[in-house]
């Protein structure tokens, strides 16, 4: 009964809080209030980290493609009267629909289309599932869109179905991931994704700061390993728990649906009572880890993961998630079409453009919140911090 009980529970708050945002000094430690030093950890938080040098591995960069920043994108008066003129549609096919991420995405698309009177005319939802991920793309490629923005779910399956996209003579955009065999400039535009080792990685250095620098700790990942801003974020927290050989990775599971995360703590922490901390590959997942840990009485558990919405920051604002690297959803939207519009004038766009890793904690929530989503921070969340955010 608790199980699901916690499970609808979950579901329902991050379901409320999404829909609420959706609508509408001196150093620590050198005589400052702590009023005045969470305030400059707050700051100092919300300094962006430094992009990391490459990303993905794909055709033409072995090592992988070199990052460059969105600020390269640029279009003038002229490249949007361009645009204006050219009559080009847009379509959208997401791995999901069921995060802020997501959502907020699809909004900075559309929106930014809209800027160049490009018409977003559809958006489909695969729910996690590639062969219905590789049906709906079917299904647009016969609508005839000048651009295509996807995330693709298993790259390393996903080939076949999107190079059909490619010969069919539609600009491809991904989002997040490369298929495997396909090349920047020849079979696609770009790929836009945050930085998210680093997202990762120093998520995985405030776990371990907490538990003390020894002890045992968890992964959860997902299932498809060819994904490769999830591998990204694996390679984070593995190479930062090399560098403290005092912390145990004593297990590591998968789940293909984030709900699956609850019963897969549950087993974890059953199978490894000794376990201090947790990190998640993203947000639901870590959501449902929390309440995993709750029903099992493991209230001292401490979860970090990656990415921020109102869902995940009332976790943070009620002390249940310790830290998270953010993502800036609506800004990768928004370099996703600047990239496509310059595509469509026949212009050059580079193999992979790269945003920053945002560092969250409780001092900095409210103002990474409303950076992340572009709006105020919900009330809820605003309660749950009480005089513990800035």
């Amino acid at each position: 009964m608790f199980r699901h009980a916690s499970r609808a529970a979950v579901k329902a708050a991050a379901a409320g809080l999404v829909l609420a945002a959706m609508a509408g000094g001196l150093p620590a430690g050198l005589g400052a209030s702590p009023a005045v030093a969470q305030t400059a950890d707050a700051q100092l938080l919300m300094q962006p980290l430094p992009l990391s040098p490459t990303g993905q591995p794909v055709p033409g960069f072995p090592g992988g493609a070199p990052a460059s920043a969105a600020s390269v994108l640029e279009l003038g008066r002229d490249d949007i009267a361009r645009l204006k003129a050219g009559r080009f549609t847009a379509a959208i096919a997401m791995q999901a629909l069921d995060t802020p991420w997501n959502a907020l995405q699809v909004e900075a698309i559309t929106r930014t289309l809209a800027e160049y009177g490009i018409e977003v005319v559809a958006v489909t939802d695969a729910a996690q599932n590639p062969s219905r991920q590789a049906a709906q793309l079917a299904g647009l490629i016969e609508r005839k869109p000048s651009v295509i923005f996807s995330v693709p779910i298993d790259p390393a399956s996903q080939t076949a179905a999107y190079k059909r996209v490619a010969a069919a003579g539609i600009k491809l955009v991904f989002m997040d991931n490369v298929v495997s065999d396909m090349a920047p400039g020849r079979d696609y535009v770009t790929v836009v994704a945050s930085d998210n080792e680093k997202n990762a990685a120093w998520a995985t250095e405030e776990l371990v700061k907490a538990i003390g620098g020894q002890g045992e700790v968890g992964l959860l990942t997902y299932h498809y390993e060819s994904y490769y801003s999830i591998a990204a974020r694996v390679a984070g927290f593995r190479k930062t728990l090399a560098a403290h050989p005092g912390v145990r990775l004593a297990a590591s599971d998968r789940f293909l649906q984030p709900r699956e995360a609850y019963d897969k703590t549950i087993a974890m922490l059953r199978a490894h009572p000794g376990i201090k901390g947790l990190f998640a590959v993203w947000g639901d997942p870590a959501m449902q880890a929390v309440a995993a840990a709750k029903a099992l009485g493991r209230h001292d558990l401490v979860v970090t993961t990656v990415d921020l919405g109102p869902d995940t920051a009332l976790y943070v604002g009620r002390g249940e998630i310790l830290a998270l690297g953010a993502q800036l959803p609506y800004d990768l939207g928004v370099a996703e079409a600047k990239a496509a519009a310059l595509a469509l004038l026949g212009k050059p766009v580079p193999p992979y453009i790269s945003l920053p890793a945002l560092r969250v904690k409780k001092a900095n929530l409210i103002p990474a919140l409303e950076l992340v989503t572009k709006r105020p921070a919900p009330q809820l969340v605003k309660d749950a911090c009480r005089d513990g955010c800035r």
